[in-house]
């Protein structure tokens, strides 16, 4: 392949260099064409194959755990879900050099002199194809430490935009640091935050009852409140800091009524005229006397009642949550074993984030999902407010050279989850009753991009059913799978025979709007004419929505 500089001579190529020596540069750059290729990238079609007997619950499920690279799942999942991912929360390797970080199935370690590089490549594609989740209120929180925490935030910068910053959290992950072993102790790790656009993202507050302490009387009708001085205190509160804002308010024995402050200057008030005529027309504009410079005189104040439900908004330190000793101690209670996990996350931890940035009918995505404390975090919120909000989860095996047969996803990912879900009894403890939920467990696989004719039907069924519904069911082996309700519904035909017509017409009946796939759709639509139903071809459709080219090419 040729370069964009071949046709450039020697001292051409000299001047471009000095060029780019003296430019100024601010920014994340890394060495992204040196490093050796992240073997996960590829341009292969992405199917899922659903193993029913790993799946939590009779079916048809609204959860998901996906076995794979995340690169790969990624890519589905974005052919079914783009737009429509509200909260993404991940907890990537740190990359700290201590076997934590796998890239091409092997461990980066403190010696590699591109591990840096690496870890901002394989995280930039992984972004790069999250932020396409996000609806347009969609957040994104990222667990770091210190590391990679300055490459993180610029790396999260180039992809969502630095005005789409929300904040850095910071967590106290630990409560009995162990002071002999280092000479400071690293006890916390951030949370950043991003939004795809910080203009329409929206957080929840969180519950502050000690609010209600300020409000400390009540009016006629028994509602606790306080009344605020109208006349502006403190820093900028003169006539000239606001000339607007000085004028008369009319006192209830018919005098104007200047904002003056106790020394006789003259003040302002801390409110424009319509918003005292609001006070005034609602009833809350108080007066009271007060001695002032010898005189009684007439002082205006606004009553402002308690809210119902106070909160306020989340601080961005978290000192006041359960730390890793209380994340693995319950890992402990759910495995009976320990040491799963060397910094767990506590379940407290995530409900936050999801109290913040949910609302209870979200859909929640976390794809490096260790051992499943993000769908623990969302079923237990639900059992919680009766809310159904779902959860996808996405999990590789974490299998080295060293350690061929591991699974992580399986076999602690997806037994948490189901334990979570149906309960489970600690070693010498009392049972702990499940918290309900389901899960489907999926299993990415790679399709040349020109070999797309080869998808299973069992693969096609799933595809469709991510894209249409928020369900998902078995492929059946019947004449057509069908999945639908009052309003819409999805149909797909893994073949076609003229003397199925009639059923087909009377099935498609139940539905006002129906999408029939099928792969012939021409020879089908001969058959199966009405305005309802709108036909589209396999496997086009599956390669166009992945984003490749006709019939599967790339």
């Amino acid at each position: 392949m040729g370069s964009k500089y071949d046709h450039l001579n020697r001292e051409e190529l000299l001047r471009l260099l000095e060029v780019r020596d003296r430019r100024a540069r601010f920014g994340l750059v890394w060495e992204a064409d040196e490093i050796e290729r992240d073997q996960a990238l590829n341009s292969d079609f992405v199917a899922l194959d659903l193993d029913p007997e790993l799946s939590c619950g009779p079916g048809p499920w609204r959860n998901l755990i996906v076995e794979g690279d995340n690169f790969d799942a990624l890519r589905q999942l974005r052919m079914a879900f783009a737009g429509q991912v509200k909260c993404i929360y991940i907890d990537p390797p740190y990359n700290t050099g201590n076997r934590d970080f796998v890239y091409n199935d092997r461990f980066v370690d403190k010696e590699d002199s591109w591990r840096h590089s690496k870890w901002c490549e394989f995280m930039f594609q992984r972004l790069m194809l999250a932020r396409d989740l996000l609806r347009q209120d969609g957040v994104l929180f990222v667990s770091i430490d210190d590391i990679e925490m300055a490459p993180l935030r610029l790396l999260m910068g180039k992809v969502f935009g630095d005005g789409n910053f929300v904040a850095s959290f910071i967590w106290k992950k630990v409560d009995s640091p162990n002071d002999n072993k280092v000479a400071i102790t690293p006890d916390h790790e951030f949370i950043v935050c991003f939004a795809l656009s910080s203009a329409s993202a929206n957080f929840a507050q969180m519950s502050a009852p000690h609010i209600l302490e300020a409000y400390g009387s009540t009016d006629e009708s028994g509602r606790r409140c306080r009344d605020r001085l109208v006349k502006k205190n403190g820093k900028n509160s003169l006539r000239k800091d606001r000339p607007t804002m000085f004028f008369p308010i009319m006192a209830p024995d018919g005098g104007e009524v200047y904002p003056i402050h106790d020394n006789g200057e003259e003040a302002r008030w801390a409110m424009g005229k319509d918003s005292v005529a609001k006070h005034k027309a609602e009833g809350t504009l108080i007066w009271k006397k007060r001695n002032k410079q010898g005189k009684q005189v007439w002082e205006p104040y606004a009553r402002e009642f308690a809210p119902e439900v106070p909160s306020r908004p989340y601080p961005t330190i978290w000192a006041d949550l359960p730390t890793m000793r209380q994340a693995k101690a319950m890992l402990r209670d759910i495995f009976s074993t320990s040491d799963l996990f060397s910094t767990p996350k506590p379940v407290e931890l995530i409900e936050r984030i999801l109290r913040m940035a949910t609302g209870p009918n979200d859909l929640v995505l976390d794809f490096f999902a260790g051992s499943g404390t993000t769908a623990h975090a969302v079923h237990k919120l639900n059992a919680e407010d009766g809310g159904s909000r779902r959860v996808i989860l996405v999990s590789s095996t974490e299998a080295t050279e060293d350690t061929p047969d591991k699974n992580l996803c399986r076999d602690v990912c997806a037994t948490r989850v189901r334990r979570v879900i149906e309960g489970y009894t600690p070693a010498g403890g009392e049972p702990v009753p499940g918290l309900g939920g389901d899960f489907a467990y999926l299993r990415t696989r790679r399709i040349p991009a020109g070999r797309l004719l080869e998808i299973d039907h069992a693969q096609v069924w799933t595809a469709l059913q991510l894209m249409h519904r928020d369900t998902l069911a078995p492929f059946d082996k019947g004449k057509f799978c069908w999945a639908g309700d009052e309003d819409e519904a999805v149909m797909y035909l893994p073949r076609f025979r003229r003397e199925d017509a009639p059923l087909l017409r009377k099935q498609a009946k139940r539905s006002p709007s129906v999408v029939l796939y099928s792969w012939q759709p021409k020879a089908v639509a001969q058959h199966l004419r009405a305005g309802h139903i709108t036909h589209l071809a396999i496997p086009e459709t599956l390669a166009r929505r992945f984003g490749l080219g006709q019939g599967g090419r790339s």
